[in-house]
């Protein structure tokens, strides 16, 4: 066995579900310079892996699986992937990835562009391994099995085997984490951790970053950009430092350059009583101007590398109207217009600002204001005889 005088430090990023080929599903038709942006944003999200990489002195990269949205890759994400590759190759970083149920390796599955000596795909039939070396040593195994088809019922972690503890080992797997009746790779977090000899398993195909757990560690790095409201949240990847004892340092690399979000608005929080449209109009401004100056948190557990408003561009959210006002009988006159007007308004104020705000939808969730006890006991014969009895 190497004891830790001998074994260098290392760092490699953990990435996965990047989806090249896909877009995020919203069209900002009032603002061509953020529509832009949003057809580019999951290519971009790659290329800022890529750049995190070098400015991070990463040693490698790992990318755990659905690299591309669908098995037949598009020329655009193809070509992507590629100058990536060729850029990263210059410094000598190392791609090390799985295809997962989106993007499976099996039947005419192929590269449109030959990408470079760089990158290693792993094998479908059969659990493969490569030796990662620095300085003339190797200093850590990656283990690793693509998708041969969209379903991979496989318990294929299994057959991970792994005799060597004196590097650093890493496992990487596409899994919903379903021990049984699973399409993605049926296993437990418990039969990750009989596994012997892994440090690290890198998990995809959830799209929310995720610790699950830490000796070993099992952890999901989630969806760089999300692309519509079921991807919630800040997206990212994983700095994962290694040091001579095998230990490890973990952080979060903020990505995204757009958050969608879930914004519900309360009209009962208002110490103003709500009576026209318009009023309803400046309190979502001014729960939009909560939004935008609200500082936005790493995944739990997790430090960020640096503070995520350097990459964030905006946010696409989906606005619930909530609770019980006299306002109610109104906005249900002429309900589909109403939230269309808020929509429209909201877009006005928000999209020329730095950081835009984007309400992609605006949702009346309010119900009739209930009534009090004097009226319910004058026009209701059976409260009023409860309230007789009582």
């Amino acid at each position: 066995m190497i004891d830790g005088q001998s074994r260098i430090k290392f760092r490699f990023i953990h990435a996965s579900d990047i989806h090249l080929g896909s877009i995020i599903h919203a069209s900002v038709k009032e603002n061509n310079k953020i529509d832009e942006m949003l057809k580019e944003a999951v290519y971009n999200s790659f290329r800022r892996i890529c750049t995190s990489a070098i400015e991070f002195n990463a040693d490698f990269i790992i990318l755990s699986g659905d690299i591309y949205d669908r098995e037949f890759s598009t020329v655009k994400g193809s070509r992507v992937l590629y100058d990536e590759s060729i850029r990263l190759k210059k410094e000598n970083i190392h791609i090390y990835l799985i295809r997962g149920n989106h993007d499976p390796l099996g039947g005419e599955a192929r590269e449109i562009f030959t990408l470079p000596s760089n990158v290693h795909i792993f094998d479908c039939d059969k659990a493969q391994s490569f030796n990662i070396s620095k300085n003339g040593k190797i200093i850590a195994k990656v283990i690793g099995q693509s998708y041969k088809s969209r379903w991979e019922k496989r318990k294929i972690a299994l057959s991970y085997e792994v005799e060597d503890s004196s590097v650093y080992n890493i496992g990487v797997l596409h899994t919903a984490l379903e021990p049984v009746s699973s399409k993605y790779v049926p296993c437990s977090i418990e039969e990750l951790k009989k596994i012997e000899n892994i440090h690290y398993w890198a998990l995809g195909h959830i799209h929310k970053c995720r610790i699950l757990n830490s000796k070993p560690v099992i952890v999901y790095s989630g969806i760089p950009q999300g692309r519509d409201i079921g991807e919630e949240g800040i997206g990212g990847c994983l700095l994962v430092e290694v040091m001579e004892d095998l230990s490890q340092q973990i952080k979060f690399i903020p990505i995204s350059s757009v958050i969608w979000k879930r914004a519900v608005l309360n009209i009962n929080d208002s110490d103003k009583v709500l009576m026209g449209l318009n009023d309803m109009e400046e309190l979502l401004i001014e729960k939009g101007e909560e939004i935008l100056n609200a500082h936005v948190e790493a995944p739990e557990n997790l430090e960020s590398v640096y503070p995520i408003e350097k990459v964030l561009k905006g946010y696409i959210v989906h606005w619930s109207i909530e609770g019980r006002g006299q306002i109610d009988e109104l906005l249900r006159e002429d309900e589909e217009n109403a939230e269309k007007y808020l929509v429209e308004r909201m877009n006005k104020h928000f999209l020329n600002e730095r950081l835009f705000l984007y309400t992609n939808a605006v949702s009346i969730n309010t119900s009739k204001e209930i009534p009090d006890i004097d009226y319910l006991i004058k026009n209701n014969r059976i409260i009023r005889e409860v309230n007789d009895i009582s």
